[in-house]
Parts: C-alpha cells; structure tokens; sequence
C-alpha cells in the first residue's frame, strides 16, 4: 500500500484548463490528499465543476499574489494575476508542502528554478487540449518528471521529434469525464443544419482577422443553415484582443444565429456537440467535434501550404477554403464530400484518443500518477 501523497494542481489560467484535471482530482482524491492551488476569485466555474462531480474531497487553496501586483492588476482590470509575480510570492509553500505539482501549461519555469537541483517536489505535466500546432512540441517538457499524454499520435511526435521522456505516459481524454454529465442542448427551433463556427484567437492563423464578420454576414443572409458562433474563448479577452462591440446586434437577435463569445458552455463541448458541421481554422477543438465523426471545413486564410506539415493534420479531416466566396458551394458539397474524410477522421481518433475497456481516461491518469510517485518518492 503506498503512502498518502499530498498533491498540487495550478490553476492560474483561463477556464478552459479545469475540464483536463479536474475528473483527475476527484480519482486522485480518492486515496490521497489533494489540492487546486489557484489565484483570489469567484472561480463560479471551479467549484461548480467540484459539485457537478459530487466531491468532497478535493480542496480547492486561493492564495495571494503580491500586494503592490495584485493592485497594478486591479487597476488593469486583469482577471488573472501575472503569473511569475504569483509564482515568485507562492513558491516556498508550494515547493515545502506538496510532493508533486500538476501543471496544464508552461508555467513551471519559476518553481523550476527555485526548485534548484532538488528532485522533489515531482512536476507532473498534463496537456490541455489534443496536440495540434508547434505550440505543443516544446523543449520544456523535459523539464517535468512525468508527462500523462492523451494518445499514440502526441506520444510518437514526441518520440521523433526528441521530447520523449522515459516517464512520458499515455491515459486517454479525461475531459470527456469532465463533460459526460452535461446532457445534449438544442438552440434552433427548426430542422435545419447546424454550423458551428469556432475561430482560434491567434492572427495571423486565426479566419476570424481576416473573414469573421463576412463569415457572420453570410450566415444572416442566407435561410439554409443556423449558426453558432462559438469562438476559442480567448478571442474576446485581454489576450485575443478582440471587442464584443465589433458583433452587430442584427446577427444577435437573429432567430437562426446563436452567439457565445466565451461562457462556460463553451469550453463544456456544448457546442460540438451540438452542431452537425464545423468550420474552423487551427483551434484544435475540430478534434473534439470529430469524436463523433461529421463533415468539417477549414479557412486556410494565410494561403499556408500545409500538406506535409503535420501541424495542420486537422486539416485532413474536411476541405480547405480560402475566402468566403467559396463558402456556399463547400457548405453545399460538406455531407457528400464526408463519405471521403470519414475515414481519415475515424484514424484521427484512433490515434488522438487511447481507449480502454473497464477504466477511465481519469482513472488510467490518476494511477500513472500514483504509480510513478510510490517509485519515485
């Protein structure tokens, strides 16, 4: 029988992370002593999460930033802290009271550096969301002790691009714990088709600079078709930069038009769920809505030639456009066309999503994690 660990997970980010731990947490729970470490606020989402799953035993720790820091960001109406300020006034506690920290990003590198050339506390790196582009090769991973991927794909990009580590393992998808509870929603009182339109945040790979509001216009002049608009939701924040005012209120009180520009549903897969066409960029949630396989299209706005860049491997999974004027005829074609893409999107998720009958993503991650810690603790 292992000992009971105390176990850190950081959240200082938006909540798009919380899905990828947060099933993890309750399994970990279970035996051993866990807590969220995150920064002062209402976290409605956080602790809503906890409920949903009927926990009682994960606790949830809000600790302060620096006082002259927290003010500056009060006055920058900042929702989140900066992140190396928090680190820097947290990290002793951190690094003294736990024996191991689950990261979802790449915000190790302060605690790395305080840590020295200690062993423990373990770092324990957990993605938050499928790999798609570069961002999700980087040298940093061989900075954490154990990294918990969620398929064969990640784990042999990892392998042949050196990022491997000897403890790197894969669990599965444990988001979709996460949102197994939530049931299917309909927005449209009708029986037409529903496209999802679901832009990155980030130009110049986003369509969103370049043809968002003409993507919107045609979509309200035209009867064939509802649309929700549910971007990444960091598009309208600080971070994507983007202001709401830009949406006309004509597509807002459009009786075929639903808009969310970043509320929870939006990160509970509500809406890939809910629509029976998704057309996109480089968000990597295409490999959410591809789950259960249907026609997707893509807007290739910066003419990229991506048929042997593996960063654009969603783009195998349904056509690529350039412009909207050859939007009408791509949605026209999206259903035939789909006989040719199923396939290649069913490999996809083979290889984007390791499966096991008798567990859980959840589960498979909450024993790697405990079985890597009784061998190295």
């Amino acid at each position: 029988m292992t000992r009971k660990y105390n176990i850190a997970i950081l959240f200082i980010d938006e909540i798009h992370h919380i899905n990828h731990f947060i099933t993890v947490a309750i399994e970990l729970a279970k035996a051993h002593n866990v807590t969220i470490i995150t920064y002062p606020g209402p976290h409605e989402y956080l602790y809503g999460k906890l409920k949903e799953h009927n926990n009682t035993a994960v606790k949830v720790e809000e600790r302060q930033t620096q006082a002259f820091r927290a003010f500056t960001d009060w006055l920058k109406n900042r929702d989140l802290p900066r992140k190396g300020f928090w680190m820097s006034k947290n990290h002793r506690y951190i690094l003294a009271n736990f024996d191991a920290i689950i990261f979802t990003d790449y915000t190790h590198q302060k605690l790395l550096k305080y840590r020295k050339q200690k062993a423990n506390p373990k770092f324990i790196k957990f993605p938050h969301g499928v790999a798609g582009r570069g961002y999700v090769y980087k040298k940093d991973l061989l900075d954490f002790d154990l990294h918990v991927v969620f398929g064969e794909f990640y784990y042999e990009q990892l392998k042949q691009k050196k990022l491997l580590s000897p403890t790197t393992k894969i669990a599965g998808y444990p988001k979709l714990d996460a949102v197994a509870v939530q049931p299917p929603k309909q927005f449209f009182d009708n029986s037409k088709p529903t496209v999802l339109y679901n832009p990155h945040f980030s130009p110049p790979f986003s369509s969103w600079h370049d043809h968002g509001l003409a993507i919107l216009e045609h979509f309200y002049n035209q009867n064939h078709y509802n649309l929700i608009f549910a971007p990444h939701i960091n598009l309208f924040t600080d971070k994507g930069g983007e202001d709401p005012a830009i949406i006309p209120s004509k597509y807002r009180k459009a009786t075929h038009m639903f808009i969310d520009l970043g509320s929870d549903a939006s990160v509970e897969m509500v809406y890939t769920r809910a629509a029976d066409i998704y057309l996109g960029d480089v968000s990597s949630q295409v490999y959410e809505f591809i789950i259960r396989p249907r026609p997707v299209l893509f807007f290739n706005s910066e003419k990229i030639n991506f048929k042997n860049d593996v960063n654009y491997r969603f783009w195998k999974c349904g056509e690529v456009i350039e412009s909207v004027a050859a939007l009408p005829a791509a949605l026209k074609q999206a259903q035939k066309k789909f006989e040719d893409y199923k396939p290649i999107q069913q490999e996809i998720n083979e290889g984007n999503y390791y499966t096991e009958e008798g567990s859980t993503a959840s589960q498979r991650a909450a024993n790697i994690v405990i079985d890597y810690l009784a061998l190295n603790l």
